[in-house]
């Protein structure tokens, strides 16, 4: 696979690897996180919880072997730094899933009926964010910067219907009559969920900036 980076088949490889791992982590964080809100199954949702930390850690060892495989001088020391910053990029996608989770589940969050919606509209567009950061990074590591940037540009869209939705949530949660406490926990979670869509942000923008500097 010649892209980007001239001598690297061995690296494309392994960080198709990883995001096929990271894809897996946080498809597993959306079915987790609908069994606890939709199924109202929340053993189901902790065994799935369970499966995103395996996903999570399988993603942690295959990014290893890249950054193992890159310090062998697989690649030129500039492009090395670049794709390091990519892949680490992209294991923040995994670990913000995990998070999610963690608060979500073992905390036994109460989330008002009012805002599940909105949580469960965040997640849709965290979850279908993650096609343009795999567009994004296979783009990257075949040479199409300019398909590369479209696609980053897309994942910024994503971030911003996020903030969007967050803000909805936040405005439609503290208009309820319930506890404070139970409104500073509730708000607490929607912190952490949007961290997949504030991760992959950082993300587009590491890939752009790759790919603009690629494309002179």
């Amino acid at each position: 696979m010649l892209g980007l980076w001239k001598r690297g088949e061995q690296v494309n490889d392994l960080i198709l690897r990883h995001v096929a791992h990271v894809r897996q982590a946080i498809s597993l964080c959306g079915d987790a996180t609908r069994a606890y809100f939709v199924d109202k199954d929340a053993e189901k949702a902790r065994r799935l919880m369970v499966e995103t930390h395996t996903a999570e850690s399988h993603a942690d060892d295959v990014r290893r072997e890249v950054e193992k495989t890159l310090v062998q001088g697989a690649l030129l020391a500039s492009s090395r730094r670049q794709l390091l910053l990519v892949v680490d990029g992209i294991d923040e996608l995994a670990n913000a899933a995990q998070g999610t989770l963690h608060y979500l589940v073992n905390q036994s969050v109460a989330v008002p009926p009012e805002v599940v919606p909105l949580a469960l509209k965040i997640l849709e567009e965290s979850e279908a964010l993650f096609e343009d950061v795999d567009c994004a990074i296979r783009s990257l590591l075949t040479g199409d910067a300019k398909t590369a940037m479209q696609c980053a540009e897309r994942i910024d869209q994503h971030e911003s219907a996020v903030d969007r939705l967050d803000a909805e949530a936040t405005r439609t949660m503290f208009s309820l009559d319930i506890e404070l406490a139970r409104k500073l926990h509730v708000r607490g979670y929607f912190g952490v969920l949007v961290l997949i869509s504030d991760r992959a942000e950082d993300l587009a923008d590491q890939i752009a900036l790759v790919a603009a500097e690629r494309a002179l």
